[in-house]
This record gives C-alpha cells, sequence and structure tokens, in this order.
C-alpha cells in the first residue's frame, strides 16, 4: 500500500510539473473600457522600458 501511494504521488508531482505554460505570458485585454494607447506608459509596464 505504502508503495502504491509513492507511485501515486510521484506520478502527480510529474503531471503538476508538465502543465506549466512555456515562453512569455501575454496580459490580456481589459475586460470593459478600451485599451490604453500603445505609447502610454501602462502599455510599457511597470519598468517602463
Amino acid at each position: 500500500m505504502k508503495r502504491f501511494a509513492c507511485l501515486v504521488l510521484a506520478l502527480g508531482a510529474l503531471a503538476l510539473a508538465g502543465c506549466g505554460m512555456r515562453g512569455d505570458l501575454d496580459r490580456p485585454p481589459p475586460m470593459w473600457g478600451d485599451p490604453p494607447p500603445a505609447d502610454s506608459p501602462e502599455s510599457r509596464g511597470a519598468s517602463g522600458v
């Protein structure tokens, strides 16, 4: 029984580790209202670059 529990935990850990999103995450558009203009500070992010 202990071997079965370890197997289930290992398979669960592998399944969770493999479901991540790769690459850069895109910011979704706003749910309401218009998105800010492309040259505004809000559209450049927190770093301002």
